[in-house]
């Protein structure tokens, strides 16, 4: 078969399995909620009949058994999914460990069932990341081939959860992928389908909302009122999309342990929920209510505060569950908020309130995700009603024009944009992002104290070969730099020899930078000053190095032909398969091998594995504790081998086995 056949195989077992996994997250719900609440029902009315102490601790007992899950096993599966899969697409060759699929699922049923306000397609979405990304790293996949089968897990999710094939696939191609090539929207929407025909098999051809309102326009004046919601909805989206990271700011500030974080989130939502239980999981019945006008106007403007704050306390503490589906239920408050009052007052020219309540819905999704071609689909998919199509368009890129206007990033972006990983950029930004000073600084730099008398200067820049000369004070902090181009003009010219000369009259002021920051900000400094070093400073000021543009440059060349070599030998190389040999000519192999013992604890440069053993290490994939994800490191010369270690190396079989049995270095 052909690549391209083997690819649309693929796509379609990923939707199947999708598909699968989507009812099989829905269940787990419904079983959660059957212990938590011993009903499967999580209609407001429901609950307000359930003894208030039970609304009040069951999302806190839901949150203590979430946060140790997530902390211990997976932090992947920590908040709303779409943003780690995004995070694993641009910067880990869309490698997502397996286990990530079992927690996900655990965690987000747990967080949704117990009452946390969060929503079920950001976990599907994960899920399905994860079962396609697994099965991608099974069949040996080159990393742009994963890339796409994990495009396909993204579609599968959206797709199985709306009955929205179409939505699905968009969703993932705008999002995702951010491509609609022909090569990945072929698989990604047979993908699409495939999650949707199972979906169709075992509950029919409906949609997450059962009884949707017919939508009409009744008249062209409307699209004034749809004008003025598409820039409320805009604006909400914007607080929405912030008060989810101000949330995690809040709860990083106090001195709570991480894994016990969503069970005093758990405690705030149970509060809400004393009063207000609408708030409480993913809110589909709410809107329902909603669309029945079964809730008051001052109750639905209400719920739109006390949701965007509910949802902020249950991701920002550290639970498990989507965003998609919190920004439906706000934007369809909103809505029917303003379709009621504009209804009251012009009611000859403008439709029933659950018309505005359905554009609402879209506009505020499409705002917070910044995907509004998504949005439209999928409200369009859910109504089946063409005459939708014009208000919803108009609305839900108002809404977008205006969040974006607010703020570049989206709600899922913002996450990456916090990890130093630019989401609108290529990958040459997000890879300079992810060099440190530290990686690239010298520590050759000449400096002088700026109380040292001017004849001293004037002999140590005769002396040295650098052009600038940084100053540092009594006390060892850096104060300023001296470039030997305005020195030499005094020394050539006798008339200004004449006068008594100061080293403080020829310090300048030069920015310094920090040893822990990033070198795209370096790149910046660099490019409005004329020297050709910055000084490194630690929090203290003291000078403790400097880095220079070229080693910038190099260092960063590195990190792309490393990158290239790590993307052709991923797809050759599994982690899983240490016994794999991939030759490259002659006697020359590169495979992975476990740290030997005798190495842990020392550098590479002491090692001298090339001269003694006539081997190269490409890469180290060090690992991390309680679950984490491991990284890949392209070691420097100081880099120091821990225990747990995995070796990229290259070399002879023969040389190999000799390292790999020596007892300690010679």
């Amino acid at each position: 078969m052909s690549p391209a056949t083997q690819m649309l195989i693929l796509a379609a077992l990923v939707g199947v399995l999708g598909g699968f996994g989507a009812l099989f997250f829905k269940k787990m719900i419904y079983l959660f909620q059957g212990a938590f609440w011993n009903t499967p029902n999580m209609a407001s009315q429901t609950l307000l009949e359930v003894a208030w102490y039970r609304r009040l601790l069951m999302p806190m007992l839901g949150g203590a058994i979430v946060g140790p899950l997530i902390y211990f096993l997976a932090r992947e599966a920590r908040g709303p999914g779409v943003p780690e899969v995004m995070i694993a697409v641009i910067a880990k060759n869309s490698i997502i460990r397996p286990i990530v699929v079992l927690v996900k699922i655990l965690a987000s049923a747990l967080s949704i069932s117990s009452g946390g306000s969060v929503g079920r397609e950001g976990p599907i979405v994960q899920i399905g990341a994860a079962i396609a990304s697994t099965t991608g790293q099974m069949l040996r996949l080159s990393p742009v081939q994963l890339k796409t089968l994990v495009g396909c897990g993204v579609a599968a999710g959206i797709s199985a959860t709306f009955n929205a094939p179409i939505a699905g696939a968009l969703f993932s191609l705008e999002l995702i992928v951010s491509d609609f090539g022909l090569t990945p929207f072929t698989p990604i929407l047979v993908s699409s389908v495939s999650a949707a025909a199972v979906t169709r098999h075992f509950h029919g051809n409906i949609t997450e909302f059962v009884n949707l309102p017919s939508f009409n326009l009744e008249s062209p004046w409307e699209f004034a009122f749809y004008f003025i919601l598409g820039l409320t909805a805009g604006f909400v989206a914007f607080v929405f999309s912030r008060s989810i990271y101000i949330g995690e700011d809040l709860f990083e500030k106090t001195k709570i342990p991480q894994w016990i974080r969503p069970a005093f989130g758990g405690i705030i939502v149970g509060i809400i929920a004393l009063k207000f239980p609408h708030i409480m999981g993913v809110g589909y019945d709410t809107i329902e209510e909603l669309f029945q006008k079964k809730i008051e106007l001052d109750i639905i403007l209400l719920l739109v505060v006390l949701k965007i704050l509910a949802t902020s306390v249950t991701i920002g503490s550290g639970g498990s569950g989507g965003v998609f589906a919190p920004s439906l239920f706000i934007g369809a408050m909103l809505g029917g908020a303003f379709g009621t009052i504009v209804y009251h007052f012009f009611p000859q020219i403008t439709a029933s309130p659950a018309a505005y309540a359905l554009v609402g819905m879209a506009a505020v999704n499409g705002a917070c995700t910044m995907a509004p071609l998504s949005a439209i689909i999928v409200l369009f998919e859910l109504t089946n009603e063409y005459g939708i199509i014009l208000p919803l368009m108009f609305t839900v890129v108002i809404a977008t024009f205006i969040s974006r206007k607010l703020c570049a990033e989206s709600i899922y972006t913002e996450k990456l944009r916090r990890r130093g990983i630019m989401a609108h950029h290529g990958d040459d930004l997000n890879i300079i992002r992810t060099i440190s000073v530290k990686d690239v600084m010298r520590h050759d730099e000449v400096t002088i104290s700026e109380n040292t008398k001017f004849d001293e200067l004037v002999r140590l820049a005769l002396e040295t070969h650098r052009n600038n000369i940084f100053t540092v004070d009594s006390e060892g902090r850096y104060t300023g730099a001296i470039q030997l181009l305005d020195l030499k003009y005094v020394l050539n010219n006798p008339k200004e020899l004449a006068h008594i000369h100061h080293i403080v009259d020829f310090i300048q002021e030069l920015q310094a930078v920090s040893i822990n920051q990033s070198l795209d900000t370096v790149v910046d400094l660099f490019s409005g000053t004329g020297f050709d070093r910055l000084p490194v400073t630690d929090s203290q000021q003291r000078l403790v190095g400097s880095v220079i543009m070229s080693d910038i440059m190099r260092r960063y060349n590195q990190e792309v032909a490393n990158r290239s070599i790590t993307i052709e030998l991923g797809a050759r190389i599994p982690a899983h398969d240490k016994s794999n040999i991939l030759n490259i000519g002659g006697d020359s192999v590169i495979t992975e091998i476990e740290v030997p013992g005798w190495m842990v604890g020392q550098a590479l440069e002491q090692l001298r594995l090339r001269s003694r053993y006539n081997i190269s290490v490409f890469l180290v994939k060090g690992k991390k504790e309680h679950g984490e994800e491991s990284q890949f490191i392209t070691p420097s010369a100081e880099y120091i081998f821990q225990m747990g270690d995995t070796l990229l190396v290259c070399g002879s079989e023969k040389d190999i086995e000799t390292l790999k049995k020596s007892a300690t270095a010679y």
